[in-house]
């Protein structure tokens, strides 16, 4: 009986082993036929998921675009993501960077315009009030929202859920509040070029206030379907 029990374990602890190796090798070799595979769609499912999708600044200009025209105006739409009071951005490198940076910043500008759908919402309140009863502020995001308005901006639905400035996390429903009203825009964006590679579109452009003008920034930004997201922002 102990020699076939003996066997029965044996048998089982290996078939176990196979199935581990089995699904680790198709794991494996799925993240190599991603990784391997080019084009502006896969880069996007590669940046959803939080992946580095590559440092594109050094691919070439396959043209130039008109600053003015449909491109430019959807890159610069994207830019005012991060826009309030100031022309002076921080740089970044890659959606970790970015979300980190600008967390604040994305849901001010959700806040900003959708102001109906995040303020007085009944169902948010109604989920918000069971874990925090005493709560008063009607100004509520759910943090699933962010994570999709990451995704749509910075290619990455990877957020680090935190408080900060001026929103705050609320963990146990999963909200962010504030008692602050959303800020204005004030600031204008003035595109210099925009040149299209094979992956990205590269935009230099300065931002003005009343009261001041930047230096020359460099986005870059990653083609998908219906539009791009954002890259990497530097000096130039």
């Amino acid at each position: 009986m102990r020699r076939r029990r003996t066997r029965r374990l044996r048998t089982y602890g290996r078939g176990r082993f196979r199935v581990g190796v089995t699904v680790f090798a198709l794991a494996l070799t799925a993240l190599l036929l991603v990784s391997c595979m080019a084009g502006s769609n896969v880069l996007w499912v590669r940046g959803w998921f939080g992946w580095d999708v590559g440092d594109y600044s050094a691919e070439p200009t396959e043209r130039t675009l008109e600053t003015d025209g449909a491109v430019a105006l959807e890159l610069c739409d994207t830019v005012e993501v991060v826009l309030e009071r100031s022309v002076h951005l921080k740089t970044f490198r890659g959606a970790s960077q970015a979300l980190k940076y600008y967390r604040d910043a994305i849901l001010n500008h959700m806040l900003r315009n959708q102001y109906s759908t995040y303020t007085g919402n009944a169902a948010s309140l109604k989920a918000v009030a069971q874990e925090y009863p005493t709560l008063s502020s009607a100004t509520l995001i759910p943090a699933a929202d962010l994570e999709k308005s990451a995704a749509l901006y910075f290619g990455s639905s990877s957020v680090s859920h935190k408080s900060g400035d001026r929103f705050d996390y609320l963990k146990r429903a999963e909200y962010y509040t504030t008692a602050a009203s959303a800020r204005p825009c004030e600031v204008t964006v003035e595109v210099l070029s925009v040149e299209e590679t094979a992956n990205t579109y590269r935009m230099e452009f300065k931002l003005h206030s009343a009261t001041d003008t930047s230096d020359t920034y460099r986005a870059i930004f990653v083609k998908r379907d219906g539009g791009a997201y954002w890259k990497a922002l530097e000096m130039k």
